[in-house]
This record gives C-alpha cells, sequence and structure tokens, in this order.
C-alpha cells in the first residue's frame, strides 16, 4: 500500500521535514515551536510551507519568516538581487482536493481515464481569504497555492488550469437567431469570470471587466504530492496579476513558468495568454 494519507507523512517527507526544523532554528525558539504544533495539528500545512521554503531556496533566493506570531501576515520575507518580496502559503488538503475534485489522491498507472472537477473556484476562495493578508504591503506578495494531493496537482495545476485561474471557467457559447430560433455560427469559448482570480465583471450599469484582488502579485500552483523521498522536483506553474499595486519580478523565479494575459483585452474583450 503508498503513503498517501497524512499520517504517514512524516515518513514521507523526512527530509525535508528534518530540513526545515533546522532553518527555523536560526530564527529563534518560538518560530521553531510553531511550526511543530503545526505540523502535530495540521501536518499538511506544515509540509506545504517547509516545501515552498525548499522551492524558493533552491532558486537562490534568500528566504526568512516574516508571519508575525501574534498579528499574522504573509509566510516568508524573500530577498535576490537586491530585490525583496513576500509569500504567503495556503494548502489545498488531500480530502479538500478529493472532494471538490472526485480524484483518489493516489496516482494510477492503469491509465484509465475518469471524469473529474477542477479546482479554480475552490483557489479563488483561497485567494479572496488571502488577500487581506497581502493588503497595505511595501512590496510584491505572492499567494503559494499548494497540495500534496498527487493526482490533483496534476492535472489542476497544469497550465490549461493555471489559464482557467485567470480568466475563470470558460463556457461553450452560440449565437442565437431569436427570428429562426436557432444557433448560428460556430461554437466558441466566452467566460463569465466568475471564478477569475483577478478580473470581474463590474456591477456599474456598464459591466466593464476591472481588476480584482490586487495586493496579491502573482500565484504559485506547487504541486507537491509527486515529492515524496525526494523522487520528482515539484511541478510549479505562476500566474501574474494583470495590474498588481506591487508588480513581481518573475525573472527572480527564473525555473518556473508563468501565465500571464496580454495586454489589451480591456479594449478587444478578448483574452489571450503568454507564457513567459
Amino acid at each position: 500500500m503508498g503513503l498517501d494519507m497524512p499520517s504517514d507523512l512524516t515518513v514521507m517527507y523526512t527530509d525535508v521535514i528534518a530540513e526545515h526544523r533546522v532553518w527555523l532554528k536560526q530564527f529563534g525558539e518560538q518560530r521553531s515551536k510553531e511550526w511543530g504544533d503545526l505540523l502535530e495539528n495540521n501536518s499538511e500545512a506544515a509540509v506545504c510551507e517547509a516545501m515552498t521554503r525548499r522551492l524558493l531556496s533552491d532558486q537562490n533566493i534568500d528566504v526568512r519568516p516574516y508571519e508575525d506570531l501574534s498579528q499574522g501576515g504573509p509566510d516568508f520575507l524573500c530577498a535576490k538581487g537586491g530585490k525583496t518580496f513576500y509569500v504567503e502559503v495556503t494548502c489545498i488538503t488531500m480530502d479538500v482536493a478529493t472532494k471538490k475534485t472526485t480524484l483518489p489522491p493516489s496516482y494510477s498507472k492503469k491509465g484509465n481515464t475518469q471524469f473529474y472537477r477542477l479546482l479554480t473556484k475552490h483557489i479563488l476562495g483561497e485567494l479572496c481569504r488571502k488577500t487581506p493578508q497581502c493588503a497595505g504591503l511595501d512590496l510584491p506578495c505572492i499567494v503559494a497555492v499548494t497540495t500534496l494531493h498527487t493526482q490533483a496537482g496534476v492535472l489542476c495545476f497544469k497550465k490549461s488550469a493555471c489559464e482557467d485561474i485567470l480568466t475563470g471557467t470558460p463556457q461553450i457559447t452560440m449565437d442565437i437567431n431569436v427570428q429562426k430560433g436557432r444557433a448560428e455560427g460556430d461554437p466558441y469559448q466566452t467566460t463569465a469570470l466568475s471564478d477569475s482570480a483577478f478580473l470581474r465583471f463590474s456591477k456599474r450599469a456598464d459591466g466593464i471587466v476591472e481588476y480584482a484582488r490586487n495586493p496579491i502579485s502573482a500565484i504559485l500552483l506547487c504541486a507537491f504530492g509527486q515529492c515524496a523521498y525526494g523522487a520528482n522536483p515539484p511541478r510549479v506553474k505562476g500566474a501574474l496579476h494583470p495590474n498588481p499595486i506591487n508588480p513581481l519580478d518573475r525573472t527572480l523565479l527564473p525555473a518556473i513558468e508563468f501565465c500571464r494575459l496580454i495586454s489589451g483585452f480591456e479594449e478587444t474583450d478578448h483574452l489571450k495568454f503568454e507564457w513567459i
């Protein structure tokens, strides 16, 4: 039987847990104790925090704890090449990912296809919850959305799913000739922006597209489920806010691909992407 349940995490992620404990000690016993308590009470969140710190360190980024133990705030303050930014980590647990997607946590090599749902709407909820922690900051802030659910990480954090997070869930649309009572022309994709991370339709009468959650500079989608025993590097994709309060220099994370909306969509109403 594979080690896929939270009770096995301290075995699966022994190295990263030990490494994180050593890293935390230089910042005081209280921080070590707080993370140790998190590991005991919410092992998935603790492991995802440690994996995110390792991911950043592997990009030659100097990472330090930032969260105020009494008032909160982003988890990490990061520095590289004279530039600094914050990272806030949130974890989609295996139980939640299974419930939202209908996918089992373990990966099957049988090649069987099955119906599943994406995590687009749930990720939006996580971003809404984290926006206050990113508000009022003087530096860019990344929200790292993480999971240890192997299949959800592979299928819901892939490129097309990352694009959906920027636009919202796409819909198939056809034009209707009301006089003839039938559809005309070819079907095409549209979006209501209802679960878009950073865009929404204005509630005003004009209904123009406006920006949302701009204290968040970017998202990282971090699939850590297949990283047990260090067998594989994590699958990580990024998405940039099209108009953040504090823009992120994506070159600080050169090993990670970022998706962004091509400028001009405000005038054309056509959403197009580029990966950089």
